[in-house]
C-alpha cells in the first residue's frame, strides 16, 4: 500500500522538513530589521543522510527531529543583526523547489495508483 512503503514515508518526512525550514527562513526574514537578531539554521537533511548511512529506517513510525542552529559567527550589520536578506530569499527559493518536487513524486504516486485501479476496475 502506498500510504506504508518507505518512499511514500520518506518524502513525508522530507515535507514536514522542508516546512520547518521554510518557517525558520521566514522567522529570519521577518527579523531583518530587528536589532541584534542572529539568523537561524534546520539540519533536517543531515540527520536524514546520517540514518540512512547507519541503516537506520525511513518509512514506518520513525520520526526525524530537526535541530535548530542560531549563526553566532557573523555580524553583517552595526546593529549586531545578521540577516542577509539575499542569501534568506535564495534560501526560500531553493525551498520552494524540492518541495514542488515531493509534490510532483507524491501526485505521480497517487497518478499510478488511480490508473492501476482504473484498469483493474475494468
Amino acid at each position: 500500500m502506498l500510504y506504508n512503503s518507505l518512499a511514500f514515508n520518506a518524502m513525508k518526512s522530507g515535507l514536514d522538513g522542508l516546512a520547518i525550514e521554510q518557517k525558520m527562513i521566514l522567522h529570519n526574514l521577518a527579523n531583518y530589521e530587528t536589532p541584534g537578531f542572529k539568523s537561524k539554521s534546520v539540519t533536517f537533511d543531515k540527520v536524514l543522510h546520517k540514518e540512512k548511512e547507519k541503516g537506520g529506517g525511513v518509512g514506518g513510525s520513525y520520526r526525524f527531529q530537526a535541530t535548530i542552529h542560531t549563526n553566532d559567527a557573523v555580524e553583517l550589520r552595526p546593529d549586531g543583526n545578521n540577516v542577509d536578506s539575499d542569501v534568506e530569499s535564495m534560501k526560500l527559493y531553493e525551498n520552494y523547489v524540492r518541495t514542488q518536487y515531493l509534490y510532483t513524486k507524491i501526485s505521480g504516486q497517487f497518478a499510478n495508483m488511480n490508473y492501476v485501479l482504473d484498469q483493474t476496475a475494468k
